[in-house]
């Protein structure tokens, strides 16, 4: 069975002769969790995430992204570990290098504030991140992206910083509408998210 899913997906990715728009202009909406390096193994703070961007004729684009995750609906995590709070909004600048109708390559900044609350503390950290993008489509309904770029988080009591890598895999079943999937592998802390993007 796995095999002709696989191999369904495959057809799907090499017929299409027409290429996924790649586009920095769109709004999404989804959900997600975060794992954070060192919290208890029960902790997984889940929730919503809020975000748009939008890309200008000269190839620059901006956005902002707005997350909100929470273990808080987990009764007996809280009873044993506390409840955590997971609130990170970010800023981003790009600028598109290279564009063709199935791929791109990109650079950009992100800045923004990362904040880890619990019943017993409160942790806020200034994040900094600067970044390579490639985008691929392989069809008209299935694209990927990945980022790579270094991260510093920069809080009260010490700073954390290092490589993080960021991909994706969107699905689109109308020429605006597509459902992404996407993973991140930050400094202190790892997060996967499904999300509606709408595409404008």
């Amino acid at each position: 069975m796995n095999k002709h899913i696989l191999g369904l997906l495959l057809a799907t990715a090499s017929l299409g002769s027409q290429a996924a728009e790649l586009s920095k202009s769109f709004l999404e909406v989804g959900y997600g969790k975060t794992k954070l390096d060192g919290s208890p193994s029960s902790v997984t703070p889940r929730g919503f995430m809020i975000a748009g961007s939008y890309e200008f004729a000269s190839g620059i684009f901006m956005g902002l992204k707005i997350d909100q995750h929470s273990d808080s609906l987990a009764f007996f995590n809280n009873l044993r570990d506390g409840e955590y709070d997971v609130d990170e909004t970010t800023f981003n600048l790009g600028y598109i290098l290279h564009s063709t109708d199935s791929e791109r390559l990109a650079v950009g900044a992100q800045v923004g504030e990362f904040e880890v609350s619990t019943n017993r503390s409160n942790s806020t950290a200034d994040t900094r991140r600067l970044y390579g993008e490639y985008e691929h489509a392989f069809s008209k309904h299935i694209s990927a992206y990945g980022q790579a770029g270094y991260e510093l988080l920069d809080n009260s009591t010490d700073d954390d910083d290092g490589v993080f890598v960021n991909i994706g895999l969107r699905f689109s079943f109308t020429q605006r509408s597509a459902v992404v999937l996407e993973y991140t592998n930050g400094v202190e802390y790892t997060q996967s998210e499904v999300k509606y993007r709408y595409t404008f």
